[in-house]
């Protein structure tokens, strides 16, 4: 009885075994093909994540839109193909169609936005028990591109070319110029050294214009001081006359040394020679190496720089019978004229906002303290870029005074190896760099980049214009 009992238990065990092993397998196969699908998935989806991200950086080449969108098709197709094989882990086949895979799509104001879909043919192992050999694994993503408006604020300044910097400079500017997509984003050009001008108005034909920006880049004559405040100022006032709120606005400011003049309405004193009454419009300046006062000059020029840059303001600036103006090559330095620097610039840069120290003579900055010449260029260049920073209303003689933009980031390069170099603290305050000891959560965050040497131009602008390029994503 026992025996039987034992036999009969046995074919029972065996037919639970058959049963289990038919529903286990195909079990334990589903689980090993779903991991195997599964790592077949995480590989593609970062193909496919870095192809939007590639897709969208090409935007940026060709000289209009629709070659830009070829660029960028075929580059996200390119990167998919490039990072997942078409072998890998069991895969058959990979399929990226750039007329229907790859889309762009503009229909949003100032973006752009890249889609790319990739699929995958995998073969499946124990699931062939079941009659499925394989499987199509799907990835997708999607980058949008804000437009980028960027003006070029680029010194000029005669120690640029003291240090056999000026080509350097030009040809890291026009390698930066090249990062951004003609037609799609703007780009506008202001240079300055003892004067400011705006060379190219901002435009979005800025590498195909009769005279594109490039070209100016080239045309650059390095000469003069560094009139740094004034030329913040007029870069704003390009941004500011666009108005495209919805794209990505920055100003790039380049500068190898401290500023060294600011735009005031000097008053005249009592007893001066000048035959004008009231004030008189200038660029009041220090020496580059020393602090001296010396002025006045034209703050602005029409594209032609003349005489190194250095124009004295003229009779018909109501310099008539100024002693700074008669025989200006020994006279530079007379301050009998004025009474003393008002407090802020032309623009309402205050330059005694309390970042260098400064010394009053009444309610003007006292002309017989040397040290306030070059305190108050750095004090002017200082609280600009906050009030910019701020979105402040423009004044002064701006195009576009009355009006405001918000959300300007401002980054700045600055070479190391001027004369009279650079102040790193006060980039970083212009910037509003995170590194500054004022830095301020309430302002966009800029960067400053420091160029060590000349040769280390290019690489300063080319990581400038990857952080526009990374946040504009």
């Amino acid at each position: 009885m026992n025996t039987k009992t034992r036999q009969a238990e046995r074919g029972i065990a065996l037919v639970i075994a058959s049963i289990m092993l038919i529903i286990l397998v195909p079990v334990i196969g589903l689980v090993i093909d779903v991991t195997l699908l599964y790592v077949d998935k995480t590989h593609l989806q970062g193909a496919v994540d870095g192809a939007a991200l590639a897709g969208a950086k090409s935007l940026s080449r060709g000289s209009d839109d629709a070659t830009q969108q070829v660029n960028a098709k075929r580059e996200a197709a390119n990167y998919v193909y490039l990072n997942y094989p078409s072998t890998f882990f069991f895969t058959n086949s990979l399929t990226v169609s750039q007329s229907t895979d790859v889309t762009i799509d503009e229909t949003v104001a100032n973006q752009r936005t890249v889609k790319v879909v990739a699929h995958a043919n995998v073969s499946t192992l124990f699931m062939r028990w079941l009659n499925f050999t394989s499987t199509t694994v799907n990835a997708s993503s999607t980058v949008t591109r804000r437009d980028v408006n960027v003006a070029m604020v680029v010194d000029r300044s005669g120690s640029l070319a003291l240090t056999n910097s000026c080509a350097p400079l030009q040809q890291a500017a026009v390698n930066f110029v090249s990062k951004f997509a003609n037609g799609t984003d703007y780009v506008g050009l202001v240079t300055f050294a003892s004067s400011t001008h705006v060379d190219f108005p901002i435009a979005s034909n800025f590498q195909t214009a009769t005279t594109n920006v490039p070209t100016l880049i080239n045309n650059i004559v390095c000469q003069g001081s560094t009139s740094a405040a004034m030329a913040l100022w007029y870069g704003y006032d390009q941004l500011v006359g666009l108005n495209q709120s919805a794209a990505l606005n920055v100003i790039l400011f380049f500068t190898d040394g401290k500023p060294t003049g600011v735009n005031v309405n000097m008053p005249i004193a009592s007893g001066s020679s000048c035959t004008a009454t009231g004030t008189i419009n200038g660029l009041y300046n220090t020496y580059t190496n020393v602090d001296q006062f010396f002025g006045l000059l034209q703050p602005t020029n029409n594209g032609t720089i003349t005489n190194s840059d250095f124009n004295v303001t003229s009779a018909g600036n109501n310099a008539a019978g100024c002693a700074f103006s008669a025989n200006w090559s020994s006279n530079v330095t007379v301050t009998s004229d004025f009474q003393g620097v008002p407090t802020h610039d032309v623009f309402g840069s205050n330059l005694n906002n309390g970042y260098q120290p400064i010394t009053l003579n009444g309610s003007y900055i006292d002309l017989g303290n040397a040290t306030n010449a070059d305190n108050m260029a750095q004090n002017a260049l200082d609280n600009a870029a906050t009030q910019i920073r701020a979105g402040a209303t423009e004044s002064g003689p701006l195009p576009h005074s009355g009006q405001h933009l918000s959300n300007v980031i401002i980054y700045s390069v600055g070479l190391g190896n001027a004369p009279y170099p650079l102040s790193v603290p006060l980039l970083e305050r212009v910037t509003n760099d995170p590194r500054s000891s004022i830095h301020s959560t309430s302002q966009p965050d800029g960067l400053f980049v420091l160029a060590p040497t000349t040769a280390d131009i290019n690489a300063a602008f080319a990581s400038i214009a990857s952080e526009i390029l990374r946040i504009a994503k």
